[in-house]
């Protein structure tokens, strides 16, 4: 029966290592993230091992791209009382997809508008698990969040002074966002920044469709060129950024 006992827990860790192992690889190779202001309205936050942006949106008033993994959001809360604001002045929360790391301090803004893709919508309320290599293991919790506003491909959200783009480019998850707003291009897990400048794709072990994923870079990329919309700044939101649409066009020539 001991022998038993040790064969169970020996098997257990191994899982344990192995699911640590594809979590840390995920991560190698990643350019630092860079908390701070960028393009002068936007408030990059570091929360733990993933960032969220604060937008500037005028007359005091600030939108989120996603709410971090803090589900008391220390740092968030921070970061508003040095922009001189509190939590009253959040007016809308923009999900770059529903994974759990993107929507924890959402409930501390109940006054705010809630935006997402509506295939992201029960994902983010913990509803279903994604079915990513390791968060097809994470338990399925009920997390509280609810998206008051669904957007689609093409909607132009106005929030104060900013006019936000919505582009749809699923394959992290099936309702993964970008965002285009005044030049920044924020695109969440769906991409990253690598410490030789260069962009790449999702972390497979955490993607639904890793393949759908590069597929919808390559396609962004190409409409952001058609649409002659200008990039100055993209966006991750585990690792630093990069400057201009260069290195996500060399990325979709790549494929």
């Amino acid at each position: 029966m001991k022998r038993v006992a040790l064969g169970i827990l020996g098997v257990l860790l191994l899982f344990v290592l192995l699911l640590g192992g594809l979590f840390a690889s995920a991560f190698i190779g990643n350019s630092a993230v860079q908390p701070g202001v960028v393009d002068g309205f936007i408030h990059v936050v570091s929360d733990g091992y993933v960032t969220l942006d604060v937008l500037d949106v005028g007359n005091g008033q600030v939108a989120l791209i996603d709410a971090g993994v803090d589900k008391d959001g220390k740092a968030l809360l921070a970061e508003l009382a040095a922009m001189g604001v509190d939590k009253k002045a959040v007016t809308a929360i923009f999900l770059t997809h529903g994974h759990g790391d993107h929507i924890a301090a959402i409930p501390l803004f109940p006054d705010a508008k809630v935006y997402a893709l509506e295939a992201d919508i029960a994902l983010a309320a913990g509803e279903i698990k994604g079915r990513g290599l390791i968060p097809r293991w994470m338990p399925i919790k009920p997390t509280g969040v609810k998206v008051s506003q669904t957007v689609k491909d093409g909607d132009v959200i106005q929030v104060g002074n900013r006019a936000i783009r919505v582009f749809a480019i699923p394959g992290h998850t099936g309702g993964s966002a970008a965002y285009w707003i005044d030049g920044a291009l924020f695109l969440g897990d769906s991409a990253g920044g690598s410490k030789d400048g260069t962009l790449h794709a999702a972390p497979k072990v955490f993607s639904d469709d890793p393949e759908q994923n590069r597929a919808s870079l390559k396609t962004l990329a190409a409409r952001l060129i058609a649409e002659k919309l200008d990039v100055k700044t993209l966006i991750f939101a585990h690792t630093g950024w990069l400057e201009g649409i260069a290195p996500l066009t060399t990325f979709a020539q790549g494929e």
